[in-house]
């Protein structure tokens, strides 16, 4: 069985930081730097199998076992023919998703995760996933509407918060992001990206101390973290 947790990553390009810090902005490219340093590859999320999906399904050994190899050309070919024979295997459904998303074909991944849903496959992770996988189409609404699924799932999940304010900060509702930034902090004091979108969210703001004052805790968590050490030299340089 597949049983793959990973730390979410996002799939941050220099147009998608243009768009949040509205272009022009004298700080981009340290921005830019910033998340170039602190977030790597495509938007993985976290692909987490629960107690009772083991239960209920369980998906084709070979398949799973690609996708444990990071082979999704392969996990796709596969998982499309065990669900030929198992068309309402919701796990499978959720894997096929997972598969696409990582080839960066974010339409199948959310027509995928939709049908997962649909079969009965409703933890929040699929909703997480969901919502950053709309957020790769730049369909904010329907990003938005996911993230509060998840939510309403598992509201204790720093994730899921933090999955929310990143889809706020898109739409530009700044006091939306920045409330679900925080709801994230309070839950996981050390999630440093929330702490770095936090950071970023408050230069576009014009709060430069606030910025100043998450990256410094991000520091303090992550001495190493050069990333934020340049973005807060930049900032003390304003």
């Amino acid at each position: 069985m597949l049983t793959i947790k990973n730390i979410i990553f996002y799939n941050i390009t220099y147009e998608f930081i243009r768009k949040v810090l509205h272009l022009g902005h004298p700080l981009s490219l340290v921005f830019c730097i910033v998340c170039l340093y602190s977030i790597s590859g495509c938007s993985k999320g976290t692909l987490v199998e629960r107690s009772f999906i083991k239960e209920k399904w369980a998906c084709d050994k070979q398949a799973d076992e690609a996708m444990k190899e990071h082979d999704y050309e392969t996990a796709i070919i596969l998982h499309e023919d065990f669900l030929k024979k198992e068309s309402a295997n919701g796990l499978a459904m959720y894997h096929l998703g997972y598969a696409y998303g990582q080839t960066g074909n974010h339409i199948k991944e959310v027509l995928y995760y939709e049908k997962a849903a649909e079969l009965g496959y409703g933890k929040d992770d699929i909703f997480f996933n969901m919502g950053m996988a709309y957020g790769e189409l730049n369909q904010i609404k329907k990003s938005i509407q996911s993230f509060k699924k998840a939510l309403d799932i598992n509201p204790d999940s720093a994730d899921n918060h933090f999955g929310l304010a990143i889809a706020y900060q898109r739409s530009l509702a700044d006091k939306l992001a920045e409330e679900e930034f925080l709801k994230a902090l309070q839950i996981d004091p050390a999630h440093v990206d929330a702490r770095l979108y936090l950071s970023m969210l408050y230069v576009d703001m014009g709060e430069l101390k606030k910025a100043g004052d998450q990256l410094r805790k991000i520091l303090e968590i992550d001495p190493s973290n050069e990333g934020a050490r340049e973005f807060l030299e930049k900032i003390e340089g304003e």
